[in-house]
Order: structure tokens, then C-alpha cells, then sequence
């Protein structure tokens, strides 16, 4: 079962880290895009970010169904119980994922004439963050407040019939504990996006003959992999937060009490170092597909590992 269990969340994690991210490197790319002149690399720059807007909707609606096969696979009594202490702050948490695939689906569209001047762009960019952000706060705290619930909290709170309230709920979520962990996890949906934003783009530049739509996808593509490095490297920081400050039974599962968590981990972290040497290779030459490829596979393994690591510690 925990196999399973990791599968599907490795796929939800990866799904809704495109889902909710791409849109922040939407707007990066946006204001990129206002800085030339060239009006060949405007319009190829336009066109790629919003297929990547398609892409952020697809991946958070199929990443969202993910979401509910896994909560499938670890329902039971207890987990039952725990939803229902939080169940006001799940139901807003409904409203708030349709309010954020609203203004995405509604940006799509909108910008669908044309590039848009300055005004435009910081409107669009003030929405895209407010309803990313949205979802990168408020669903992975909650759903890591749910498991995080002292056991005789929920048995009392469960006879008395009552919710959990706002004060234990922030007591949980804004300790050390939660915020490594929150961090960590963005950072990795952050990263997550931009290494979909290099496979895109390459692609885009294999379709394209010599011009302006090429030469703005392999330059995406460079500038995608200098965000993946930026982002393994300060996630690799807050992993260490995260590892220092989580509780003293998992830290001891991931040094050796459990040896398959121990194994899964080290070799995350013998990838991840693989990682910075692909990556930032992909920056300092000429951009090949083959390297490229290779970069992905190893990321999508090491992210795995870290997935298995975190569920069997």
C-alpha cells in the first residue's frame, strides 16, 4: 500500500507544482517579453506563455484528481475523523481552488488577441499571483495540519463533536516544523515548473525552423535551467531546516532506524548534487536534447526518491 501510496503522490505533487507554478514563471516570462523590441520574439514569447497557461490549467485539474485518488488510498477512521475537525476550512478551500482555475481559465482567454502593454501585464501578473499563491499556501498547510493533529486532539475534539480552532490550527501550522516543510515543498513545485517550462520550450525550438520562435524557445530553455539551479540550490538550504527541525522519530527513521527511508534519502541527495552538474551544464553550453533529457530523468528520480523517503520516514 505505501507503494502505491507514493506513486500517486509523487504524480499529484508533480501535477500540481506545474498547476499552480507556471503561472508565476508566466509572469517572469511576461516581463521579459515587455523588455525587447523585437516584435518576432515578443510574439513567440506571447504564443509559448500561453500554451503554458493551458498546460498550468490541465495540470491542476488532472493533479486535483490525483488528489482524491490518494486521499482513496489513505482513508480510513482516523484520516476520516481528522477531515472532519478541519471540514470548514476544507469546504473554503474548495471555493478558493475554483476562484484560482477561474482566473486562470479567464487569463487564458483574455489574452488571447494580443500580447498586452504595461497595464495589462501588471494586472494580469497581480491576479496570476494572488490565485497561485492561493493554492501554494492554503493546500499544503491544510492538508499538513490533517496529519499533523496530536492523536488526543482528535479523540477529544471528535467526541465533543467540534472543529479544530483557529488558534490550535495556527499553532500547528506557524512552527518551525510546518514552515521547513512548507518552504521545502513550494520550493520543489517551484523547481517542479520551471524543469516543464526547459521541456516545453526545447520542444517548441525542435518544431520551429530558423528564426525568432526558435531562437526564443532554446533561450526560455537556458533561462529555465539557470530557475531550476537557483532553486535546487536554496532548496537543498531549506532542506536542511527542514530535516533539523522535523520531529525527532522521522529525523531518526531518515538516519538509519528505517532503512529503506535512509536509502531513498541519500540517494535524493547523491542525485541532487547529479543535479546541479546537469543543470548547470544545460546554462553553460550549446543546449542539446540528450542532456536535457537525461537532466529530467534524473530530476523526476530524485524527486521520487524524496517523496518515497518523506512517506516511509
Amino acid at each position: 500500500m505505501q507503494l502505491v501510496e507514493v506513486f500517486i503522490l509523487a504524480i499529484h505533487l508533480f501535477l500540481v507544482g506545474i498547476g499552480a507554478c507556471l503561472p508565476l514563471a508566466v509572469v517572469l516570462l511576461n516581463r521579459k517579453m515587455l523588455r525587447i523590441d523585437n516584435s518576432g520574439h515578443c510574439d513567440a514569447i506571447w504564443q509559448f506563455s500561453r500554451s503554458l497557461m493551458k498546460a498550468s490549467i490541465q495540470a491542476l485539474i488532472l493533479g486535483s484528481i490525483f488528489g482524491l485518488f490518494l486521499a482513496a488510498v489513505l482513508w480510513s477512521e482516523d484520516f476520516h475523523h481528522r477531515c472532519h475537525l478541519v471540514m470548514t476550512k476544507m469546504k473554503w478551500a474548495g471555493v478558493e481552488w475554483l476562484f484560482s482555475i477561474f482566473v486562470f481559465v479567464g487569463i487564458y482567454f483574455q489574452w488571447a488577441k494580443a500580447p498586452g502593454a504595461t497595464r495589462a501585464f501588471w494586472i494580469r501578473s497581480g491576479l496570476i499571483f494572488l490565485a497561485a499563491l492561493n493554492l501554494l499556501y492554503h493546500f499544503p498547510s491544510l492538508f499538513m495540519v490533517i496529519t499533523a493533529i496530536p492523536a488526543d486532539v482528535v479523540d477529544s475534539l471528535t467526541l465533543s463533536g467540534m472543529e479544530l480552532s483557529r488558534d490550535a490550527f495556527n499553532e500547528i501550522v506557524f512552527n518551525a516544523t510546518m514552515i521547513s516543510r512548507w518552504l521545502h515543498a513550494t520550493l520543489a513545485m517551484l523547481a517542479t515548473s520551471m524543469v516543464f517550462v526547459a521541456v516545453a520550450s526545447i520542444r517548441r525550438a525542435n518544431q520551429e525552423d530558423e528564426g525568432p520562435a526558435r531562437d526564443s524557445a532554446i533561450s526560455i530553455c537556458r533561462w529555465a535551467a539557470r530557475n531550476v539551479l537557483l532553486t535546487l540550490f536554496l532548496q537543498f538550504a531549506f532542506g536542511i531546516w527542514t530535516v533539523v527541525a522535523m520531529e525527532p522519530a522521522r529525523m531518526e527513521n531518515l538516519m538509519g532506524a528505517n532503512m529503506a527511508a535512509t536509502g531513498l534519502f541519500a540517494i535524493g541527495i547523491i542525485l541532487l548534487f547529479v543535479q546541479l552538474q546537469q543543470w548547470t551544464g544545460l546554462i553553460c553550453e550549446r543546449v542539446r536534447r540528450d542532456h536535457l533529457v537525461r537532466a529530467v530523468a534524473t530530476y523526476l528520480t530524485m524527486f521520487t526518491c524524496m517523496v518515497a523517503a518523506s512517506v516511509l520516514s
